[in-house]
């Protein structure tokens, strides 16, 4: 097997990483070693529909919109799934869903979650969008496979702009990306 800390989205973030401040690495260091998770909002036991945009509140109350833009995934990873997007901090998201979801206005790439997101009261749905969904390319890497996939676990042809990893991302996996992506951008 290859080394699984050797794969594209370790080199990626890597090499991200290796262009930021000593300031910025020392305080993404401080927040991944006092993990925060996520703010409770309102909880929700309705199943997201596709183009649901819902809100949610970082550790350091930074609200984050997002939206559904896939649902009732079934994979190895398990049963009814659900792929976001997350909008950048202080972007409109109807002017981002409007325009097309890209690396420009998304704060991480495309996640696979699941439903206990809002039924915990961790994303809160209070729009929604009724048009089609314009996203770039994404796929999830399989670290374990060293593959990329799209959602139902089907290989790719080819790799995608947006990369995000092949399993389900959990409530703290979410909060350290956002927080990391949040200090780069100086939000915080």
């Amino acid at each position: 097997m290859n080394n699984i800390n050797d794969n594209i989205l370790t080199r990626r973030w890597n090499e991200r990483y290796s262009q930021l401040s000593d300031e910025l690495k020392n305080k993404i260091t401080l927040y991944e070693s006092n993990i925060k998770q996520l703010k409770k909002i309102k909880r929700n036991l309705k199943y997201p529909d596709v183009g649901d945009v819902f809100n949610l509140i970082s550790c350091d109350d930074i609200e984050i919109n997002g939206i559904v833009i896939n649902n009732h995934i079934n994979n190895i990873n398990g049963e009814d799934l659900i792929v976001i997007a997350l909008i950048k901090y202080k972007y409109d998201y109807k002017q981002v869903i409007e325009k097309g979801l890209s690396s420009k206005n998304l704060i991480i790439a495309p996640q696979i979650v699941g439903k206990e997101y809002w039924t915990k009261g961790y994303f809160n749905i209070f729009d929604h969008w009724y048009r089609d969904i314009n996203c770039d390319s994404y796929g999830f890497y399989s670290i374990g496979k060293g593959k990329i996939f799209d959602e139902y676990g089907i290989a790719a042809k080819k790799e995608p702009n947006l990369l995000g990893v092949f399993g389900v991302s959990t409530i703290n996996g979410i909060s350290i990306k956002i927080n990391q992506e949040l200090i780069i951008e100086g939000i915080i």
